[in-house]
């Protein structure tokens, strides 16, 4: 379709060759330059990010709504997974 009746621009997606694996540091963010990951919190049914801590050693935040915190290790070989599910 050469002249689309629509224009969709979405920030933080790049166009990738087949079979070529994208560096982590490019996906793990949120846009604002800080690595996340993404958190679906089974306490209140709701999403959010949380971000990687100073010492780089675990993703760290807190339910937006009941405030429970969490904390996820980051291991040696880590995963290219970026969605988790906080019990």
């Amino acid at each position: 379709m050469e002249d689309p009746d629509y224009i969709l621009d979405i920030s933080g997606i790049e166009k990738i060759d087949a079979g070529a694996e994208p560096e982590a540091s490019k996906r793990a963010g949120d846009g604002s330059g800080r690595k996340c990951i993404y958190i679906l919190f089974d306490c209140c049914g709701c999403y959010s990010h949380i971000y990687i801590n100073r010492n780089g050693t675990a993703y760290e935040g807190r339910c937006p709504k009941c405030l429970r915190p969490i904390s996820v290790k980051i291991g040696e070989g880590g995963t290219n997974q970026r969605f988790f599910r906080a019990q």
